[in-house]
Protein backbone atom coordinates (compact mmCIF):
# COMPACT_ATOMS: atom_id res chain seq x y z
CA UNK A 1 0.00 0.00 0.00
CA UNK A 2 1.36 3.62 -1.07
CA UNK A 3 0.11 6.63 0.51
CA UNK A 4 0.75 10.44 0.46
CA UNK A 5 -0.26 13.13 3.56
CA UNK A 6 0.01 16.46 3.92
CA UNK A 7 -0.17 18.88 6.65
CA UNK A 8 1.11 16.41 9.28
CA UNK A 9 4.14 16.92 11.22
CA UNK A 10 6.41 15.18 13.08
CA UNK A 11 6.86 17.41 15.81
CA UNK A 12 9.14 15.48 18.77
CA UNK A 13 10.66 12.10 19.45
CA UNK A 14 12.16 10.92 22.45
CA UNK A 15 14.29 7.84 22.65
CA UNK A 16 15.15 5.63 26.08
CA UNK A 17 17.50 3.22 26.65
CA UNK A 18 18.51 0.69 29.99
CA UNK A 19 21.30 1.86 32.13
CA UNK A 20 22.91 -1.64 31.77
CA UNK A 21 25.15 -1.71 28.69
CA UNK A 22 26.72 -5.21 27.68
CA UNK A 23 29.85 -4.98 25.86
CA UNK A 24 30.47 -8.37 23.40
CA UNK A 25 34.00 -8.04 24.43
CA UNK A 26 33.08 -9.29 28.46
CA UNK A 27 31.42 -12.00 26.16
CA UNK A 28 34.79 -13.46 25.35
CA UNK A 29 33.88 -16.86 27.04
CA UNK A 30 31.38 -17.60 24.28
CA UNK A 31 34.32 -17.25 22.06
CA UNK A 32 36.54 -19.39 22.74
CA UNK A 33 38.38 -16.22 24.75
CA UNK A 34 39.60 -15.33 21.48
CA UNK A 35 39.66 -11.43 21.11
CA UNK A 36 40.35 -12.37 17.36
CA UNK A 37 37.46 -13.99 17.09
CA UNK A 38 35.38 -11.40 18.47
CA UNK A 39 37.20 -8.58 16.15
CA UNK A 40 35.74 -10.99 13.07
CA UNK A 41 32.18 -10.43 14.42
CA UNK A 42 32.34 -7.03 15.74
CA UNK A 43 33.70 -6.11 11.86
CA UNK A 44 31.31 -8.61 9.63
CA UNK A 45 28.22 -8.54 12.18
CA UNK A 46 28.59 -5.21 14.00
CA UNK A 47 28.38 -6.79 17.47
CA UNK A 48 29.71 -4.85 19.98
CA UNK A 49 27.38 -2.97 22.35
CA UNK A 50 23.30 -3.26 23.72
CA UNK A 51 21.51 -2.40 26.27
CA UNK A 52 19.42 -4.12 28.18
CA UNK A 53 16.96 -4.01 30.59
CA UNK A 54 16.07 -6.04 33.97
CA UNK A 55 12.85 -8.48 34.32
CA UNK A 56 10.87 -6.52 35.83
CA UNK A 57 10.91 -3.60 32.85
CA UNK A 58 8.15 -4.31 30.31
CA UNK A 59 7.93 -2.57 27.32
CA UNK A 60 4.98 -0.47 28.90
CA UNK A 61 7.68 1.06 31.81
CA UNK A 62 10.12 2.13 28.83
CA UNK A 63 7.51 4.02 26.57
CA UNK A 64 5.77 5.57 29.28
CA UNK A 65 9.68 6.82 30.85
CA UNK A 66 9.93 7.73 26.88
CA UNK A 67 6.42 10.04 27.01
CA UNK A 68 7.19 11.36 29.88
CA UNK A 69 10.60 12.65 28.71
CA UNK A 70 9.41 14.02 25.04
CA UNK A 71 5.85 15.75 27.47
CA UNK A 72 8.18 17.34 30.15
CA UNK A 73 11.01 18.36 27.79
CA UNK A 74 8.20 19.99 24.86
CA UNK A 75 5.92 21.09 27.54
CA UNK A 76 2.61 19.27 26.27
CA UNK A 77 -0.08 19.64 27.64
CA UNK A 78 -1.45 15.71 27.46
CA UNK A 79 -5.32 16.74 27.47
CA UNK A 80 -4.30 17.98 23.97
CA UNK A 81 -3.77 14.28 22.88
CA UNK A 82 -6.60 12.59 20.60
CA UNK A 83 -5.07 9.58 20.30
CA UNK A 84 -2.51 7.44 22.14
CA UNK A 85 -1.12 4.51 19.91
CA UNK A 86 0.88 1.73 21.64
CA UNK A 87 2.98 -0.20 19.21
CA UNK A 88 4.22 -3.49 21.47
CA UNK A 89 4.62 -7.08 20.87
CA UNK A 90 5.10 -8.22 24.08
CA UNK A 91 2.09 -6.68 26.10
CA UNK A 92 2.17 -6.46 29.99
CA UNK A 93 -1.48 -8.73 29.84
CA UNK A 94 -3.38 -9.97 27.47
CA UNK A 95 -6.00 -8.19 28.09
CA UNK A 96 -6.68 -4.98 28.57
CA UNK A 97 -5.01 -3.45 26.52
CA UNK A 98 -1.32 -1.56 27.52
CA UNK A 99 -2.72 1.24 25.93
CA UNK A 100 -5.29 2.24 28.57
CA UNK A 101 -2.62 1.18 31.55
CA UNK A 102 -0.06 3.99 29.75
CA UNK A 103 -3.14 6.62 29.19
CA UNK A 104 -3.64 6.73 32.92
CA UNK A 105 -0.68 6.96 34.49
CA UNK A 106 0.46 9.92 31.58
CA UNK A 107 -3.00 11.33 32.67
CA UNK A 108 -4.74 11.85 29.22
CA UNK A 109 -8.19 12.89 28.90
CA UNK A 110 -10.90 10.60 29.28
CA UNK A 111 -11.65 11.99 25.06
CA UNK A 112 -8.39 10.46 24.03
CA UNK A 113 -8.63 7.08 22.18
CA UNK A 114 -6.02 4.19 23.81
CA UNK A 115 -4.95 1.87 21.17
CA UNK A 116 -2.73 -1.31 21.40
CA UNK A 117 -1.24 -2.37 17.96
CA UNK A 118 0.70 -5.49 17.54
CA UNK A 119 3.81 -5.25 15.25
CA UNK A 120 7.55 -5.64 15.62
CA UNK A 121 10.22 -4.29 13.57
CA UNK A 122 8.40 -2.57 11.68
CA UNK A 123 6.24 -0.81 13.79
CA UNK A 124 7.31 2.55 14.48
CA UNK A 125 7.14 3.15 10.49
CA UNK A 126 3.80 1.03 10.33
CA UNK A 127 2.65 3.23 13.84
CA UNK A 128 3.66 6.66 12.07
CA UNK A 129 1.14 5.43 8.87
CA UNK A 130 -2.12 4.45 11.01
CA UNK A 131 -1.56 7.93 12.87
CA UNK A 132 -1.21 9.58 9.82
CA UNK A 133 -4.70 7.89 8.83
CA UNK A 134 -6.28 9.20 11.48
CA UNK A 135 -5.48 12.80 11.31
CA UNK A 136 -5.83 12.93 7.36
CA UNK A 137 -9.83 11.37 8.06
CA UNK A 138 -10.23 14.24 10.53
CA UNK A 139 -10.36 11.85 13.71
CA UNK A 140 -7.54 13.46 15.68
CA UNK A 141 -5.43 16.60 15.46
CA UNK A 142 -2.71 15.68 17.72
CA UNK A 143 -1.47 11.98 18.35
CA UNK A 144 1.16 9.98 20.53
CA UNK A 145 2.79 7.30 19.31
CA UNK A 146 4.64 5.07 21.87
CA UNK A 147 6.79 2.13 20.99
CA UNK A 148 8.35 -0.34 23.80
CA UNK A 149 10.31 -3.88 23.35
CA UNK A 150 12.15 -5.92 25.59
CA UNK A 151 13.45 -8.75 23.65
CA UNK A 152 16.75 -9.39 25.78
CA UNK A 153 15.22 -10.55 28.93
CA UNK A 154 14.01 -13.97 27.70
CA UNK A 155 17.43 -14.54 25.49
CA UNK A 156 19.68 -17.63 26.27
CA UNK A 157 22.77 -15.67 26.73
CA UNK A 158 25.17 -18.59 25.11
CA UNK A 159 22.92 -18.64 21.61
CA UNK A 160 25.34 -16.56 19.88
CA UNK A 161 23.03 -16.46 17.30
CA UNK A 162 20.98 -14.25 18.57
CA UNK A 163 22.29 -13.09 21.98
CA UNK A 164 24.37 -10.40 21.13
CA UNK A 165 22.12 -8.93 18.36
CA UNK A 166 19.47 -7.39 20.43
CA UNK A 167 18.76 -4.79 22.62
CA UNK A 168 15.87 -3.22 24.44
CA UNK A 169 14.39 0.53 24.32
CA UNK A 170 11.18 2.80 24.00
CA UNK A 171 9.98 5.66 22.31
CA UNK A 172 7.52 8.64 21.96
CA UNK A 173 6.97 10.39 19.39
CA UNK A 174 4.24 13.18 18.61
CA UNK A 175 2.27 13.72 15.72
CA UNK A 176 0.45 16.60 15.01
CA UNK A 177 -1.92 18.67 12.29
CA UNK A 178 -0.06 21.44 10.56
CA UNK A 179 -1.41 23.71 8.18
CA UNK A 180 2.36 23.71 6.88
CA UNK A 181 2.68 21.49 3.45
CA UNK A 182 4.61 19.04 4.76
CA UNK A 183 4.56 15.72 2.44
CA UNK A 184 5.05 12.13 3.59
CA UNK A 185 5.23 9.22 1.43
CA UNK A 186 4.59 5.50 2.91
CA UNK A 187 5.23 2.38 1.22
CA UNK A 188 3.86 -1.01 3.00
CA UNK A 189 4.31 -4.78 1.81
CA UNK A 190 2.97 -7.54 3.70
CA UNK A 191 3.99 -10.71 2.57
CA UNK A 192 1.83 -13.03 5.28
CA UNK A 193 3.18 -16.25 3.89
CA UNK A 194 5.48 -15.66 5.84
CA UNK A 195 3.76 -15.72 8.87
CA UNK A 196 6.02 -18.28 10.81
CA UNK A 197 9.24 -17.15 9.40
CA UNK A 198 9.44 -15.22 12.61
CA UNK A 199 7.05 -16.29 15.34
CA UNK A 200 6.96 -17.65 19.02
CA UNK A 201 4.87 -20.88 18.34
CA UNK A 202 4.65 -21.78 21.98
CA UNK A 203 2.61 -18.62 23.21
CA UNK A 204 -0.83 -17.26 22.99
CA UNK A 205 -3.99 -18.91 22.98
CA UNK A 206 -3.44 -21.49 20.31
CA UNK A 207 -0.58 -22.75 23.15
CA UNK A 208 -2.62 -22.15 26.08
CA UNK A 209 -2.49 -23.21 29.74
CA UNK A 210 -5.33 -24.93 30.87
CA UNK A 211 -4.51 -24.51 34.80
CA UNK A 212 -7.09 -27.22 36.06
CA UNK A 213 -5.01 -29.81 34.35
CA UNK A 214 -2.05 -31.09 36.05
CA UNK A 215 -0.88 -32.68 32.87
CA UNK A 216 -0.80 -29.53 31.49
CA UNK A 217 1.83 -27.95 33.91
CA UNK A 218 3.77 -31.13 33.64
CA UNK A 219 4.04 -30.80 29.80
CA UNK A 220 4.52 -27.16 29.84
CA UNK A 221 7.32 -28.50 32.65
CA UNK A 222 9.07 -30.80 30.12
CA UNK A 223 8.89 -28.22 27.20
CA UNK A 224 11.20 -25.96 28.76
CA UNK A 225 13.32 -28.36 29.30
CA UNK A 226 13.77 -29.37 25.37
CA UNK A 227 16.33 -27.73 23.05
CA UNK A 228 15.86 -27.95 19.59
CA UNK A 229 19.06 -28.56 17.48
CA UNK A 230 18.86 -25.82 14.17
CA UNK A 231 20.50 -26.36 10.89
CA UNK A 232 23.10 -24.01 11.63
CA UNK A 233 24.15 -25.84 14.51
CA UNK A 234 22.55 -23.59 17.97
CA UNK A 235 20.49 -24.94 20.13
CA UNK A 236 17.42 -23.34 21.20
CA UNK A 237 13.75 -23.69 23.26
CA UNK A 238 10.57 -23.41 21.61
CA UNK A 239 9.68 -20.39 24.11
CA UNK A 240 12.65 -18.32 22.74
CA UNK A 241 11.32 -17.72 19.58
CA UNK A 242 11.43 -19.55 16.14
CA UNK A 243 12.83 -18.03 12.99
CA UNK A 244 13.47 -19.01 9.47
CA UNK A 245 16.68 -17.46 8.80
CA UNK A 246 16.35 -18.46 4.55
CA UNK A 247 13.34 -17.09 5.07
CA UNK A 248 14.07 -14.03 6.56
CA UNK A 249 17.22 -13.42 4.72
CA UNK A 250 15.46 -13.38 1.09
CA UNK A 251 12.56 -11.33 2.75
CA UNK A 252 15.25 -8.71 3.69
CA UNK A 253 17.19 -8.95 0.40
CA UNK A 254 14.48 -9.29 -2.29
CA UNK A 255 11.89 -7.38 -0.82
CA UNK A 256 13.23 -4.42 1.23
CA UNK A 257 14.98 -3.03 -1.70
CA UNK A 258 12.54 -3.05 -4.04
CA UNK A 259 10.13 -1.48 -1.26
CA UNK A 260 12.46 1.39 -0.67
CA UNK A 261 13.36 2.00 -4.53
CA UNK A 262 9.46 1.70 -5.07
CA UNK A 263 8.88 4.48 -2.71
CA UNK A 264 11.21 6.46 -4.26
CA UNK A 265 9.47 6.20 -7.49
CA UNK A 266 6.38 7.04 -6.03
CA UNK A 267 7.66 10.14 -3.99
CA UNK A 268 9.55 11.72 -7.24
CA UNK A 269 12.68 10.94 -5.63
CA UNK A 270 16.15 9.53 -6.23
CA UNK A 271 18.93 8.11 -4.14
CA UNK A 272 20.72 11.49 -4.04
CA UNK A 273 17.70 13.75 -2.91
CA UNK A 274 17.66 11.49 0.44
CA UNK A 275 19.62 12.76 3.02
CA UNK A 276 19.92 9.45 4.92
CA UNK A 277 18.54 5.83 4.86
CA UNK A 278 17.62 5.04 8.53
CA UNK A 279 17.21 1.55 7.87
CA UNK A 280 16.11 -0.93 10.76
CA UNK A 281 19.11 -1.63 12.68
CA UNK A 282 19.01 -5.72 11.87
CA UNK A 283 23.09 -5.89 11.91
CA UNK A 284 25.67 -4.17 10.42
CA UNK A 285 25.84 -6.55 7.80
CA UNK A 286 22.25 -6.25 6.67
CA UNK A 287 21.89 -2.75 7.06
CA UNK A 288 25.20 -2.37 4.19
CA UNK A 289 24.08 -4.78 2.27
CA UNK A 290 20.45 -3.76 2.11
CA UNK A 291 21.25 -0.26 1.70
CA UNK A 292 23.87 -1.21 -1.27
CA UNK A 293 21.12 -2.77 -3.12
CA UNK A 294 18.24 -0.17 -2.85
CA UNK A 295 21.02 1.84 -4.59
CA UNK A 296 22.90 4.28 -1.73
CA UNK A 297 26.65 5.46 -0.68
CA UNK A 298 27.69 3.66 2.18
CA UNK A 299 27.99 6.71 4.03
CA UNK A 300 24.00 7.32 3.81
CA UNK A 301 23.40 4.49 5.89
CA UNK A 302 24.05 4.33 9.29
CA UNK A 303 24.60 1.35 11.76
CA UNK A 304 26.23 2.89 14.58
CA UNK A 305 23.20 2.92 16.70
CA UNK A 306 23.19 -0.62 15.89
CA UNK A 307 27.01 -0.99 17.21
CA UNK A 308 26.11 1.22 20.37
CA UNK A 309 22.58 0.37 21.58
CA UNK A 310 22.14 -3.15 19.49
CA UNK A 311 18.86 -3.95 17.48
CA UNK A 312 16.43 -2.73 19.67
CA UNK A 313 13.55 -3.90 17.43
CA UNK A 314 11.21 -1.30 16.31
CA UNK A 315 12.98 1.49 18.37
CA UNK A 316 16.02 1.12 16.18
CA UNK A 317 14.89 3.82 13.35
CA UNK A 318 14.06 6.41 16.12
CA UNK A 319 17.27 5.49 17.69
CA UNK A 320 19.11 5.56 14.53
CA UNK A 321 17.98 9.15 14.20
CA UNK A 322 18.78 10.38 16.99
CA UNK A 323 22.24 9.51 16.79
CA UNK A 324 22.17 11.19 13.79
CA UNK A 325 24.97 14.69 13.31
CA UNK A 326 22.54 16.97 14.72
CA UNK A 327 23.65 19.59 11.61
CA UNK A 328 22.74 17.21 8.94
CA UNK A 329 19.74 17.28 6.60
CA UNK A 330 16.64 15.61 8.08
CA UNK A 331 14.37 17.09 5.77
CA UNK A 332 14.36 14.13 3.25
CA UNK A 333 14.77 10.74 5.78
CA UNK A 334 13.77 7.47 4.21
CA UNK A 335 12.99 5.21 6.63
CA UNK A 336 12.30 1.44 6.67
CA UNK A 337 11.74 -1.60 8.81
CA UNK A 338 10.85 -4.79 8.24
CA UNK A 339 10.57 -8.15 10.19
CA UNK A 340 7.86 -10.49 11.59
CA UNK A 341 4.68 -10.38 9.64
CA UNK A 342 6.46 -10.77 7.59
CA UNK A 343 6.00 -6.84 6.44
CA UNK A 344 8.23 -4.31 5.33
CA UNK A 345 6.74 -0.11 6.02
CA UNK A 346 8.95 2.33 4.59
CA UNK A 347 8.40 6.12 4.81
CA UNK A 348 10.00 9.39 3.39
CA UNK A 349 10.15 11.88 6.53
CA UNK A 350 10.70 15.51 6.62
CA UNK A 351 12.08 15.98 10.09
CA UNK A 352 13.73 19.40 9.62
CA UNK A 353 11.56 21.38 12.24
CA UNK A 354 11.13 17.89 14.64
CA UNK A 355 12.61 18.39 18.22
CA UNK A 356 14.83 15.32 18.52
CA UNK A 357 15.64 14.76 21.79
CA UNK A 358 18.92 13.45 23.27
CA UNK A 359 18.76 9.43 23.66
CA UNK A 360 17.89 8.78 27.61
CA UNK A 361 18.99 6.70 30.02
CA UNK A 362 15.75 5.17 31.39
CA UNK A 363 14.42 5.80 34.77
CA UNK A 364 12.73 3.01 36.25
CA UNK A 365 8.89 4.58 36.98
CA UNK A 366 7.67 4.53 40.85
CA UNK A 367 4.72 2.34 40.06
CA UNK A 368 6.58 -0.63 38.94
CA UNK A 369 6.77 -4.03 41.65
CA UNK A 370 8.82 -6.75 42.03
CA UNK A 371 7.17 -10.20 40.51
CA UNK A 372 6.51 -10.90 44.16
CA UNK A 373 5.11 -7.51 45.34
CA UNK A 374 2.75 -7.66 42.38
CA UNK A 375 1.55 -11.24 43.88
CA UNK A 376 0.83 -9.55 47.03
CA UNK A 377 -1.06 -6.58 45.30
CA UNK A 378 -3.34 -9.38 43.63
CA UNK A 379 -4.02 -11.87 46.53
CA UNK A 380 -5.21 -8.71 48.33
CA UNK A 381 -7.65 -7.34 45.41
CA UNK A 382 -9.15 -10.84 44.51
CA UNK A 383 -9.59 -10.48 48.50
CA UNK A 384 -10.98 -6.98 48.34
CA UNK A 385 -8.32 -5.50 50.65
CA UNK A 386 -7.24 -2.53 48.28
Amino acid sequence: MKAKFNNIKISGLSVVVPEKEINIYDEAQYYDNSVKKIDRMRKMVGFYKRRVCDYETTPSDLAYDAAKNLIEKMVIDVKSIDILLFVVQQPDYVNPACAYFLHDKLGLSKNCLAIDINQGCAGWVYGLFVANQMIASKTAKRILLLNGDTPSPKIDLSNRTTAPLFGDAGCATLIDYCEDNIESYYNIETQSSGFEALIEPYSGTRFRLDVQNDNDFKLMSELREIRYATPNGVCVSPFSGYMDGLAVFDFTMNVVPKNIKELLKYSNNTQNDIGTLCLHQANKQIVQTVGNAAGFNEEKVPYYAFETYGNNTMCSIPTTIATLDKNSSKEKLLCSGFGNGLVCASALLNLKDTKILDIKTFEKPSYVKTRNEYIKYWEKKFKGEN
